[in-house]
């Protein structure tokens, strides 16, 4: 049996051949024991599955030598490489993924308020900022600055949509022609203000007084153009000649929130790039001072640091912890999916973005990592970890990971009390116990509450409806 890794750019790389060559044999072993119907073998080969699973790590550190060893100013992994690091794969017959393609490592993220990663993407940032750079943007995802200029294209197409619904709507309001044209007008142009003043955001809190002062004018004209709006839709509800349904209007209304949703991105967006150069300059000055091989150290700790939390996913589906692809009935996911997934849900909990972490460290980053599980929350540097191989389902591994980002992220515990408290079959619970049942929660908290679907029990629903009530934020 001859079995191909790949790894052909480093055929030249005696450290890395050496690496593969010893884990083919391993590989070897693996699938001879697999196949064997002794329960014996059956034990040896899951003690072997476990040791080439290790062997991940020996791997990706020797990869990260060999491209690390001139100093470059920034990493560069080919397709081969990259479907190994993000998706433990080596070869068909010993790291099986469904329908495995090329283009899984060319699927984008949607543009929306989070940064996406695989986690190939991930170690190029750490080195960026070790070295001092700017980390480079991923393939699957856009700049910031690219994504403020789509997210703000998205609000102008959407809005006129909406406006012209609205002054459709109400045509036999009480309002003349210019006067809609007017109302229209005002909520256009005082979105904006409006959105800030109600985040709270660094430019109204530290405004000068008269500053402050134009801004609540500006955010008064817009809840006023509200209230206008609303008028005129209850007017025309009431018409005798032609009463417009209370379907049409509800679905305007939910078109308005997403205006005014979109809106508080678009703002969220444009706060991050400060915080990225925090936590550049963060980590920068610390490495500033390093010799190259401290520098090359410093990104294998990095590395090894994330490894400690990538097994948490795995640990909350009780499923196997290894790296690498395991022959699993579910598709791997790739980046478009997950972007998809966590744009819908994280919408409907928009609250998430209002805890004083985000206020500090910004909106975490979205890293696609090898392995299988459902998503966990990062806190250590601030990042939302996905599984590339989800088990059972994709709405779980995503909810979970939003889930547990809400539960680390709640530091008055407003959560955590009101979850403990409000709920008897909770209290005397571990906080793991708690956690674990919070997570579940919000899961179909998320997949069928707020779509109208009363799942939760009565006595969970209710304390659902009180520590997520709507809160102040701050960006």
């Amino acid at each position: 049996m001859s079995l191909d890794f790949g790894f052909s750019r480093w055929a030249n790389n005696t450290s890395v051949t050496n690496i593969i060559e010893d884990t083919k044999k391993i590989a070897e072993k693996y699938l001879k024991l697999e196949k064997s119907k002794s329960s014996e073998d059956r034990v040896l080969a899951r003690k072997t599955w476990q040791e080439l699973s290790s062997k991940y790590w020996d791997i990706l550190n020797v990869i990260v030598d060999a491209q690390t060893e001139l100093m470059p100013d920034e990493m560069i992994f080919d397709d081969e490489e990259q479907l190994f690091i993000n998706y433990g794969y080596f070869c068909d017959s010993v790291t099986p993924l469904k329908k495995k393609s090329p283009d899984m490592l060319k699927k984008r993220a949607i543009p929306d308020i989070f940064q996406y990663q695989m986690f190939s993407d991930y170690i190029a940032e750490c080195w960026a900022m070790i070295r001092g750079n700017n980390p480079p943007k991923a393939a699957c995802g856009y700049s910031l600055e690219e994504k403020e200029k789509l997210l703000i294209d998205k609000l102008q197409i959407e809005m006129e949509e909406t406006l012209k619904e609205m002054k459709r709507l109400i045509r036999f309001g009480s309002l003349k022609s210019s006067e809609v044209d007017d109302l229209a007008a005002d909520l256009v142009k005082y979105l904006m203000p409006a959105m800030k003043v109600n985040m709270r955001i660094k430019e109204y809190r530290e405004a000068p007084d008269a500053v402050k002062q134009q801004m609540n004018q500006e955010r008064f004209r817009y809840t006023e153009a509200e209230r206008v709006m609303e008028i005129q839709l209850s007017i025309v509800q009431k018409n005798e000649e032609e009463p417009v349904g209370i379907p049409e209007i509800d679905e305007f209304l939910y078109s308005h929130e997403r205006i005014k949703i979109l809106a508080r991105k678009i703002i969220y967006v444009n706060q991050e790039p400060l915080k990225l150069q925090r936590q550049i300059e963060r980590v920068s000055k610390t490495c500033s001072q390093f010799s190259d091989q401290m520098m090359r150290k410093e990104l294998k700790n990095m590395i090894a640091k994330k490894r400690e939390y990538m097994v948490v996913p795995a640990k909350l589906a009780r499923t196997d912890t290894s790296p690498l692809a395991s022959g699993s009935d579910m598709e791997p996911l790739t980046m478009d999916v997950v972007s998809e997934r966590i744009c819908e849900y994280s919408t409907l909990d928009m609250d998430m973005f209002k805890v004083p972490r985000i206020r500090m460290y910004g909106i975490p980053k979205v890293v696609l990592i090898p392995g299988q599980g459902w998503g966990s929350y990062d806190w250590s540097d601030n990042s939302i970890i996905i599984p590339a191989i989800p088990v059972n389902d994709v709405n779980k591994t995503i909810t979970y990971a939003l889930a547990s980002f809400r539960w680390d992220s709640d530091e008055d515990r407003s959560i955590k009390n009101g979850y403990e408290n409000n709920i008897k079959e909770n209290k005397g619970k571990s906080i793991i116990e708690l956690s674990n049942s919070f997570y579940k929660d919000y899961f179909i908290y998320l997949t069928k509450e707020k779509k109208g679907y009363r799942v939760l029990p009565r006595e969970t629903g209710k304390t659902f409806a009180i520590i997520f009530a709507p809160r102040k934020e701050e960006a």
